[in-house]
């Protein structure tokens, strides 16, 4: 057991004054100087979510919050909260400062803060290298949402 913030810091490598080895970039913040009772400096916060569940209602997307602002890039088609199918890729912007319930889509009334935030985030996946989803070649719109016991032929290993 720690037993006082002096020993803490020699387990923190930034607060016992380690860097991160030439080559590797950290994903984080340093949270020292709120300990020390300071205040972080603001930061754009990300997210990444590939993958789809229909069941419920997830679109593969990626997400930016800077200041009051927030930015959701969703990458195909999407289920709304009164189950109504759209099809392809949508921007959503919220000022969250003035709509924290997120009802009122700003994204076409500010276009150019939605095309300065969806670059930032684009630029944030690239740098991860983060997969992006695509079009399913496989698709089939009448069976969009139909759940089957069968594995889909293009996923059979042929001997």
């Amino acid at each position: 057991m720690v037993a006082d913030f002096d020993e803490a810091v020699e387990i923190a490598p930034a607060a016992g004054g380690a860097a991160a080895p030439a080559g590797v970039s950290l994903d984080g913040t340093n949270l020292g100087p709120l300990l020390r009772g300071e205040s972080l400096a603001p930061r754009p916060l990300y997210w990444h979510m590939p993958l789809y569940d229909l069941r419920w209602g997830a679109t593969p997307c990626a997400v930016i919050r800077d200041g009051d602002w927030k930015l959701i890039d969703y990458f195909g088609d999407s289920v709304d909260a009164a189950g109504r199918y759209h099809v392809g890729a949508k921007v959503e912007l919220f000022n969250l400062r003035t709509d924290l319930g997120e009802t009122t889509d700003l994204a076409t009334r500010e276009p150019a803060r939605a095309a300065a935030l969806r670059s930032s985030l684009r630029a944030w996946l690239r740098s991860l290298g983060a997969e992006i989803p695509g079009a399913n070649p496989h698709h089939d719109p009448l069976r969009a949402l139909a759940e089957v016991r069968a594995k889909p032929t293009h996923l059979l290993v042929q001997p």
